[in-house]
């Protein structure tokens, strides 16, 4: 297996801890988000939305996190990643969703380039404006834990 990710993608870093616990081997193949290197035509040949992270296994490449993670959950399920009852896998997955939908989207690179090229916003308004999400997330997942 092929794992293509950046170092500071938390996305990447979900995959990294998924297949850690579960004992699963790859190789690591590093893409700079800071310098664009995910948007080169080999990637992009392998992952037309041109993000991180991908999971390449012979021929099957995966992209997604969440898709990434179920899948390692299917094809090797031990050590299950989720609790073996309903209520704490839904109490996980929604854990997992405040994460992915409601925090991190919001503050990866490319939203915050985005806040300093087309709104013109400084470093300092960027911070406020990413802790305006973080915080509250953060908050959240706190009381679900």
């Amino acid at each position: 297996m092929i794992l293509h990710g950046y170092w500071r993608s938390g996305a990447s870093y979900r995959v990294r801890i998924a297949l850690a616990l579960k004992g699963v081997g790859y190789d690591l193949a590093a893409h700079d988000l800071r310098k664009g290197e995910q948007k080169t035509p080999d990637y992009l040949a392998l992952n037309p939305q041109g993000m991180v992270p991908a999971l390449q296994d012979g021929d099957r490449v995966l992209i997604q996190s969440p898709a990434i993670l179920e899948w390692l959950e299917e094809t090797h399920p031990a050590p299950p990643l989720l609790p073996s009852a309903p209520d704490d896998r839904a109490v996980v997955r929604a854990m997992c969703a405040l994460i992915g939908c409601d925090i991190h989207p919001l503050n990866n690179l490319r939203v915050l380039k985005a806040l300093r090229a087309e709104f013109g916003a400084d470093q300092a308004a960027i911070d406020a404006w990413a802790a305006g999400w973080i915080a509250p997330g953060f908050d959240a997942l706190q009381a679900l834990v």
